[in-house]
């Protein structure tokens, strides 16, 4: 049996081990694994949300706390620097085009031995002609939007509409026009607290400016404290909001299309 043989064959049982499901006569109170998952893990995640979206009274209207915090800290930073997300808007268009690449074309060469260069390029890295960083502006605005652009964008509109109505896209607009402010600051906190080893390597990140930005009013303990939080949250979020979420809709669609088991519409979404 030849290699191409082989590889058709797996692919049909792929396809069709699913599908085998649809006609087994299994009883409504039998639970699937992912169900008896789910159900262990319900408590907790209740618990979770209760904590992270709890709500107070607002005219009548239960706000998140998490929702207000967003909206005003956003609003700060645009009144603060001035409405940069709007006035700067068409400086960032230039920086992603390229327009002030050149800016840094004078900086003097790094004399390190441990670099290792080939034919003038850093190898494992893309700080050539000495320049600090690993990315392009272009690369370092994908890396911003991909964390950005997704389950909010697209997910939560439907969602937010299918809730709150037409309505809600319009505060969604301008929520994420505020948000452009807070972005802003992230990443220039990003940029003025990153660590570069002498390989030209950067480290940064909200752990590194969350620590010495707070050593610096000389509450280095709250810093640390908040760092170490916000990267093991980052583990949950990177597992949840990262491709589990995704994971979960794609096979829901699956189901309510083909009919199967949810174990198997997930079993066919995880290959």
């Amino acid at each position: 049996m030849n290699k191409t043989l082989r590889k058709a064959l797996a692919l049909i049982g792929l396809f069709a081990f699913p599908l085998i499901s649809i006609a087994q006569d299994i009883p409504e109170k039998t639970k699937g694994l992912d169900q008896r998952i789910n159900e262990s893990f319900q408590p907790i995640t209740d618990a979770w949300s209760g904590i992270v979206f709890y709500t107070v009274n607002l005219a009548g209207i239960q706000v998140p706390i998490v929702l207000i915090l967003l909206v005003c800290g956003a609003l700060f930073f645009t009144i603060y620097f001035g409405f940069v997300n709007i006035r700067r808007f068409g400086l960032a268009i230039e920086v992603v085009r390229g327009k002030h690449d050149d800016i840094e074309k004078d900086v003097p060469p790094v004399d390190d031995t441990n670099v290792n260069v080939v034919d003038g390029d850093i190898v494992d890295t893309i700080k050539d002609e000495s320049k600090h960083g690993e990315v392009n502006h272009f690369q370092a605005l994908a890396t911003a939007v991909s964390g950005t652009v997704g389950l909010g964008n697209i997910a939560g509109v439907a969602i937010a509409i299918a809730i709150g109505g037409p309505g809600a896209t319009f505060w969604m607009i301008v929520c994420g026009l505020l948000g452009m402010s807070s972005k802003f600051v992230e990443c220039t906190l990003g940029v003025k607290y990153r660590d570069i080893d002498k390989n030209g390597v950067v480290y940064g990140g909200p752990m590194y400016y969350l620590t010495k930005g707070f050593k610096e009013l000389k509450l280095a303990g709250l810093g640390k404290f908040l760092a170490i939080l916000f990267a093991i949250l980052c583990v949950g979020g990177s597992l949840g909001g990262g491709n589990a979420f995704q994971s979960n809709q794609a096979a829901q669609q699956i189901v309510g299309i083909t009919g199967i088991q949810h174990a198997s519409a997930g079993f066919f979404v995880g290959v």
